[in-house]
């Protein structure tokens, strides 16, 4: 495929895979936050050790990224699933020039 040829994409597979990826980034950034809070909230109780508050913020930090990366990878290979193949497009074009 040259660089000038547009990818044509399958539209409900698509957008499953944008729906997809955008719950799961959702979901990183979400456990991002929760690590930022522990670690930003550590200390302030005399109950809650500031040790324990950045161990498990950080480990929340770590659980973030790792799926964060998992997440833009599956996001990647959802899309590369949604082209079309040689055979969809031809079937497109002959639907297209049907009158």
């Amino acid at each position: 495929m040259s660089p000038m040829e547009k990818k044509r994409y399958h539209v409900v597979r698509k957008n499953r895979a944008d729906t997809r990826g955008l719950l799961r980034g959702l979901v990183s950034a979400y456990l991002l936050y929760l690590g930022w809070k522990l670690i930003s909230g550590a200390g302030r109780d005399p109950a809650f050790p500031p040790a324990l508050g950045c161990l498990a913020g950080g480990l929340f930090a770590a659980a973030a990224l790792a799926f964060g990366f998992y997440a833009w990878r599956q996001y990647l290979s959802d899309r590369k699933a949604a082209r079309l193949t040689p055979e969809e497009e031809a079937e497109l074009r002959r639907e297209q020039e049907a009158p």
